[in-house]
């Protein structure tokens, strides 16, 4: 499914990390939610020094502005949908693996999880 996203500006906590180094991403998440924000969570994937198997920066945040230690531009564009299992604990984990896999042709530019209020969560691709 495709759909096109609306610029906007996530404020939150940034790293710069890859797939492999999962404690490091761990310990963001960990950190961002002591937070206690409430609302829509995005995790947003960008600056990305190759494909999926190298570097990019990583912003965990929201568009209210609890904290301004970094900020990162969602641009606007058509945008590739992946519905994320939220009965599944590691739903996250098993849809990005399955993106891994994919012949699907990604634009590695901006890429985003969001974390809807109701529960939901999808997976937002640049194509």
């Amino acid at each position: 499914m495709h759909a096109a996203v609306t610029e906007k500006l996530i404020y939150g906590k940034k790293i710069r990390t890859n797939n492999q180094n999962t404690d490091k991403i761990l310990s963001l998440w960990e950190e961002f939610l002591r937070l206690n924000v409430k609302g829509d969570i995005y995790a947003v994937y960008n600056n990305y020094s190759s494909d999926y198997t190298g570097d990019y920066d990583l912003h965990i945040g929201s568009e209210q502005k609890y904290i301004d230690e970094s900020s990162v531009l969602i641009p606007a564009g058509n945008y590739h949908i992946v519905e994320v299992d939220p009965a599944d604990p590691q739903g996250v984990f098993h849809a990005w693996v399955q993106i891994w896999k994919s012949d699907m042709r990604r634009a590695y530019k901006t890429d985003f999880e969001f974390y809807s209020k109701d529960g939901t969560i999808q997976i937002f691709l640049s194509v």
